[in-house]
């Protein structure tokens, strides 16, 4: 759904209502013995009250018309509401649009859009300057007592016109003021910020928070750093996170996203996976092709860190019993690209290993090995042109 424009319209006519009408001659009499003193304080207050409309009115033209999305309908996610109405850093314009749009929101959750809300795009609008007044934050994950009470809490009054400041010349020859590191620091996302979207879904899945909110998974719906993705039995879903890297989950699996931070402009960019039961295939995206440090996959048995990789691994140490063969236990991993270290053993492309469930060092494996649980009933391939 294209972005909507909203156009002010004036309804208030200022000659309606505004200027009475002749006092009829029976009256006349009336008007005459009230107090000449409420007579001008009438008079000077229906002066003031037309100045007053007859101002605002004249100013009104000048308004910029804000541009608006909405309402939102059933399904909309803040992710795909950014994705529809323009470019730019879609982590920032997403948490700039829940700080303009905190009402829009259930209980300050940045997960959860009201249906029928109209969203004002002009604060996170790609090149947006940064002296528009901020609104007031909502922090993500805490929602103030009247929203977790179901009351609508009253809106503030409209901030004071900023008036126009003229800036002090600079002396000539004076050097520009350097930004503190601080305001050159990336913001950090807040607990719950998105980290990717689902992109595909076959069966059911569904992800959980740090308090033990779960929720069903759609094809459309964000994922979020420190939720844990489950899937059924029989299902799968692919995911592609915000730096461009796509994570395949097979049947059965936990998969946390314990730390996820990523901004195109920032080397500070972060992600920290734990895989706490099944399997998964990923490939991975920007954060990793700049640090390769910066990403890894952690599991019970085993730490598998990237260089540039497309990577499959399957935790069997407590069974894999969606498979059609019963493998021996462990930790079982194939490198589809690049490379990759377990527990800082170097593996290349083509190459897969095993380590034993109570750990130890990395075992080669054939890549093609059939007890390998990977070689069975294999997880689609994480190439966007290739999954399902």
């Amino acid at each position: 759904m294209p972005a909507t424009w909203r156009v002010p319209w004036a309804t208030t006519n200022p000659g309606t209502g505004l200027v009475a009408s002749p006092t009829p001659a029976r009256c006349v009499n009336r008007v005459r013995i009230m107090p000449v003193r409420k007579t001008r304080q009438r008079a000077a207050w229906a002066a003031g009250l037309i100045l007053a409309l007859g101002m605002g009115l004249g100013a009104q033209p000048t308004v910029a018309a804000p541009a608006v999305y909405g309402p939102i309908a059933q399904g909309d996610s803040l992710w795909s509401v950014v994705r529809k109405t323009g470019g730019g850093n879609v982590q920032q314009r997403m948490q700039a649009l829940f700080n303009a749009n905190p009402t829009a929101f259930v209980n300050g959750d940045i997960n959860r859009l009201k249906v029928g809300a109209v969203l004002n795009l002009e604060a996170a609008a790609p090149g947006a300057t940064a002296a528009a007044t901020p609104p007031a934050k909502v922090a993500v994950g805490s929602a103030p007592k009247a929203a977790v009470q179901g009351v609508v809490s009253t809106p503030a009054a409209a901030p004071t016109a900023p008036q126009a400041v003229t800036p002090a010349p600079v002396a000539a020859g004076a050097a520009a003021a350097t930004p503190s590191a601080a305001a050159l620091a990336p913001p950090v996302p807040p607990a719950g910020a998105p980290a990717g979207e689902v992109i595909k879904l076959v069966g059911r899945a569904s992800a959980a928070n740090d308090e033990g909110d779960i929720r069903a998974l759609q094809q459309g719906n964000p994922v979020n750093s420190g939720e844990t993705v489950v899937t059924a039995p029989a299902s799968f879903v692919r995911m592609k996170l915000s730096d461009g890297g796509y994570i395949v989950l097979r049947p059965s699996t936990r998969f946390q996203i314990a730390e996820y931070r990523y901004t195109e402009s920032s080397t500070d960019s972060r992600s920290v996976f734990n895989l706490l039961k099944g399997g998964f295939r990923a490939v991975t995206g920007a954060i990793g092709k700049r640090n390769h440090s910066a990403v890894s996959y952690k599991t019970a048995v085993a730490t598998i860190g990237i260089r540039g990789t497309d990577v499959e691994v399957a935790d069997c140490s407590s069974g894999c019993p969606d498979l059609s063969i019963t493998p021996k236990p462990g930790l079982y991993f194939k490198i589809w690209d690049g490379t990759a270290t377990v527990d800082g053993k170097p593996f290349a492309k083509d190459q897969a290993g095993y380590v034993p469930p109570a750990g130890g060092d990395p075992r080669p494996l054939a890549f093609e090995d059939p007890a390998s649980p990977l070689n069975q009933d294999p997880t689609p391939p994480a190439d966007p042109d290739k999954c399902f």
